[in-house]
């Protein structure tokens, strides 16, 4: 089975060359799509995805650009990688063992943050690992994050996929393509704590905490999700 891995980054090449030498160390086939402003110089093949427009009041363009790299996807296992990011070479395995088991399952690893290439010095402990080490355990819609993590294409697409009016906010991306999800029952959300990235840590954007959704923008959004339609369709 193959899938596809979506990599966003408008960052230093620097963060897409630690998922490329993670990526190269992989034991099963995928295709790399990677979603940028300008076309990045890698040794991996990849599909190059440009970051669209901004439309008018947008801070970023994050829910266009994955909606685009979702229509890319080659493969309905879609595995979700943010960069900076670092993992085993049974990570794609994990992620793979699990859709064939259950393929309306959308599964998120765990992963602290370090501020070096070697990952001893820790700066961020992953608050949702548990005592029980080692356990893979259905978890609340919530508890899933997309920075590393995989999910079904024909789910994404189910729910209409990323809601293109929160580029106008920071984050809440995944998020409320996860709200969507949980209020479909389109897919379980499950957490596997053997599936460890290790990623380093960078600079948010400027003015995150004063442009972010979650402090009440993505509140409306939700009660508009209600109103109109749990499925938003692509813009």
């Amino acid at each position: 089975m193959s899938l596809s891995v979506l990599t966003p980054s408008n960052r230093n090449l620097k963060g897409l060359q630690v998922v490329e030498k993670a990526l190269k160390r992989q034991r099963v086939s995928f295709e790399w799509i990677i979603g940028s402003p300008e076309k990045p110089q890698l040794d991996l093949d990849f599909i190059w995805v440009q970051d669209p427009p901004k439309n008018e009041g947008d801070v970023w363009v994050f829910n266009k650009l994955m909606n685009q790299m979702v229509r890319k996807a080659s493969h309905d296992l879609i595995v979700s990688i943010q960069d900076y990011t670092d993992f085993a070479p049974d990570a794609l395995e994990k992620f793979i063992f699990h859709y064939n088991n259950n393929n309306r399952s959308a599964v998120s690893g765990v992963g602290n943050k370090y501020t070096d290439n070697y990952y001893f010095n820790k700066v961020w402990q992953d608050p949702r690992e548990r005592d029980d080490q080692g356990t893979f355990y259905e978890t609340s819609f919530d508890n899933w994050e997309g920075n590393f993590a995989s999910i079904p294409k024909s789910v994404i697409q189910e729910v209409g996929g990323f809601d293109e009016e929160l580029d106008k906010h920071f984050g809440m991306d995944w998020y409320s393509v996860n709200h969507r999800i949980e209020a479909l029952g389109a897919a379980t959300f499950y957490l596997d704590q053997t599936n460890k990235s290790y990623s380093l840590t960078h600079d948010r954007y400027k003015g995150w905490e004063e442009n972010n959704a979650i402090y009440g923008p993505f509140q409306k959004r939700a009660i508009y999700y209600k109103q109109v339609n749990y499925k938003l369709g692509y813009n």
